[in-house]
């Protein structure tokens, strides 16, 4: 619950890491390039957002073993954690 709680603070403190999640919500499996495209950023910068959402287990690689053109989705926790981040953001937190 403690790990649930500094993750969510995680988020919410880098408007590019809700963005990247919000996104792989609503439109599940996304490509790097895709998803930098969706959200007008540069890919280098989703690139190393994702890196760092993967390491703490909030997004997935589905194509781990792909040097390019590698896809991601929303693991359970990261579901929970952006809910949770979600509802601290419209309770004014």
């Amino acid at each position: 619950m403690e790990q649930r709680k500094i993750l969510v603070g995680y988020v919410l403190t880098s408007t590019l890491r809700k963005l990247v999640l919000e996104t792989l919500a609503k439109r599940g499996v996304l490509r790097q390039t895709q998803l930098a495209r969706a959200i007008k950023k540069r890919q280098q910068n989703v690139s190393v957002v994702l890196r760092e959402l993967e390491r703490n287990g909030l997004v997935e690689c589905l194509t781990p073993n792909k040097k390019a053109w590698k896809a991601y989705e929303l693991t359970q926790l990261g579901k929970e954690v952006l809910r949770e981040a979600k509802r601290l953001t419209k309770a004014g937190f």
